[in-house]
This record gives structure tokens, sequence and C-alpha cells, in this order.
């Protein structure tokens, strides 16, 4: 089996992780992972259930304990740093589960998430970017976010994160119980948005062939370690890959 890392062809490190150890309690769950994320990235992250994926983006975001390691926000050590500091560096979460408030409506649960942006003008004009993305959310501003589908509230949710202007977009399986088009459709804005909002975007996602194929990058995951970084391509084709790492119908 050959092993490639590949090299991302976007722009300067953005995000850098060090022989990280992290995990809940005393667990460690991810293992000694390495990772470097350029701007203008899209890295998608697979592998089996169970393999460390979302424990290693909530590490970054401050949301589980690091036993050794390093990471790195643009030059910045924020390993150790609370989660609320973590966002004021404009880097977005969209968690799979609980990621808007159900109560609020939809143009509140939109202005709680640019609450960060001081400039009116700016919060206005990334409010109707963010309804020309998602334009089924536009006809419903006051209807509660708990009232709203599967996929409405997974576009909202993607919608708020993006309000507070992150540089860097990381999302937890967000097409998780989606109908396949509604999961369609919410993938494919997320390429618009890595695009015409200039994003990086880091995604853990089930669905690692549709994941793949929209990323320029990809990180197999296996019981929290790194078992590949390559290419989409490279990940795709490698038999020995999917036959050890994601399963016959992982990918």
């Amino acid at each position: 089996m050959h092993i490639w890392v590949a090299k991302s062809v976007a722009g300067n490190v953005m995000l850098e992780i060090r022989n990280l150890v992290s995990g809940y309690g005393k667990l460690a769950i991810i293992q000694d992972v390495s990772l470097k994320v350029a701007e203008g990235d899209f890295l998608a992250i697979v592998g089996p259930n169970g393999s460390g994926k979302s424990t290693l983006v909530k590490s970054i975001l401050g949301l589980t304990n690091i036993f050794e390691g390093s990471i790195k926000f643009e030059g910045i050590e924020i390993k150790g740093w609370r989660p609320e500091k973590i966002a004021m560096m404009r880097l977005g979460y969209v968690p799979q589960l609980a990621n808007v408030f159900p109560d609020l409506t939809v143009r509140e649960n939109l202005d709680l998430g640019g609450i960060t942006v001081r400039d009116a003008r700016k919060r206005s004009q990334l409010h109707e970017h963010i309804l020309n993305l998602f334009p089924i959310l536009k006809s419903r501003p006051r209807q509660k976010a708990g009232l709203l589908s599967g996929g409405e509230r997974q576009m909202l949710a993607v919608g708020r994160a993006l309000m507070a202007e992150p540089k860097l977009l990381i999302l937890d399986e967000p097409t998780a119980a989606l109908a396949p088009m509604v999961a369609e459709q919410l993938l494919q804005r997320l390429v618009e948005i890595r695009q015409k909002m200039s994003v990086t975007i880091v995604l853990v996602e089930q669905n690692a062939r549709k994941a793949l194929s929209l990323a320029n990058r990809g990180l197999v995951l296996v019981q929290g370690k790194s078992a590949f970084e390559g290419t989409p391509d490279q990940i795709s084709k490698d038999k020995d890959i999917i036959r050890l790492f994601l399963g016959e119908l992982a990918i």
C-alpha cells in the first residue's frame, strides 16, 4: 500500500495541529494526530463510526481535554483556550446537534450569529447574502427555528455561523439524517461559500464519497489516528485504504 501526503494548493497555513492527544475526562480518543489546513482549503475528514472525527474538531474548538500536542490558528497557540475566546478568532463551528436556538426566529438566530460584527451595514450585507444562499429561509424570517424542517435548521445553523464572518468554518456531519436531495443541496452550498465568501472549510462527513468529491484534501481517521492524508483522488482510488479503513460501503 502506498501512502501519500498531499500538499495543499491553497494559501498560507491557517490551522496547524501537531502530535495532538485529546479526549474526555482521562480517556484519550485522538492519538498523536498532526494536520495542516491552508487558507482556502476544503478538507474532508472521513472514517468509520467511532474513529474520533468529531473529537478531533471539538479539540480544535476547546471542547475536549488536551493531553499533549499543539493547536495553532494563524500562528497563535490556542490549545487550552476557552471556546468563546477561540470563536472570537473568527473560527466558526456548526455542531451536528443543538445548532440553532429553537425558541428564536430565523431572523433572531441570524442576528445573534452576527452579534460580534459591529458595523451595521456589514451585518445587513451578510444577512442578505446568507438569505440568497438559502432562499427557503428568506420567506420565513419570523418562523421559530424549532418549527423548521431538519434541512432548514441545518441551513440556518450554517447561516448563523457565517454571520460572524469566520475565516475557518468547521462542520460536524451537517447532512446527518437529511434526505439525500436536501443533503446534496447543503453540501453544494458549502462549495459556494468557500468560493464566494473566501471561507476555509473543514467538513466531518459520513458520506465519504460525496465529501471527497467536493474537497481538495482528505484525512482518514481510524481509531483516533491519522491513517491516510492525501488528495480525494488518491484516497478514493486506493483499494487498501477503502478495504482496511473505510469499508466497502463507505466510499
